[in-house]
């Protein structure tokens, strides 16, 4: 397992509270670190097995473009396109920086971080599993069967199965 980050990615961008934050713009810095298993992608030395740096800057640059009120925002919108772009992340931190905030005084800056794992255990097999959207965990498995899905949901509760176990359930 490593970490594969892409710090002090500078953006002029449009975000704040205030009229005239999004009117004038400041500078900002983004950091994104990313905890993912490098092996196969090593050993193949095939980017297309890993996350690629240039990938992630235009996540970022993307969504510093388009102006928000929080960082809060601007940061939950990284992560979310990160989720969607790759399918192995173990666990990730996005940290989104306001270089000289207008606070009325001096400061150096504010931020925003969001560090999430994406790490669970499945409750059937008790294998590690990567699990991004343990909300709809079910959905997974369009055929899974109500009846299914309903005896799992008593015995297991709420708490997602892998992707092994879904297919077992699945047929």
């Amino acid at each position: 397992m490593a970490f594969i980050a892409i710090e002090g990615m500078r953006f002029f961008a449009f975000h704040g509270v205030h009229e005239e934050e999004r009117r004038i713009g400041a500078e900002y810095l983004v950091d994104v670190y990313v905890h993912i298993d490098i092996s196969k992608a090593a050993k193949e030395d095939d980017v297309e097995k890993t996350v690629n740096y240039e990938t992630i800057y235009r996540i970022c640059q993307r969504e510093m473009k388009e102006p928000r009120k929080l960082l809060e925002t601007v940061v939950l919108a990284i992560v979310e396109r990160m989720k969607r772009q790759f399918d192995k992340m173990i666990s990730l931190r996005v940290c989104v920086r306001k270089l000289n905030p207008p606070l009325g005084g001096q400061v150096a800056s504010v931020f925003v971080q969001e560090e999430i794992s994406f790490l669970a255990e499945c409750p059937r097999c008790k294998r590690p599993f990567i699990n991004y959207s343990p909300d709809d965990c079910w959905q997974r498995v369009p055929n899974l069967h109500p009846a299914t899905k309903e005896t799992l949901l008593r015995q297991f509760g709420n708490r997602c199965l892998c992707e092994n176990c879904l297919k077992f359930y699945a047929g």
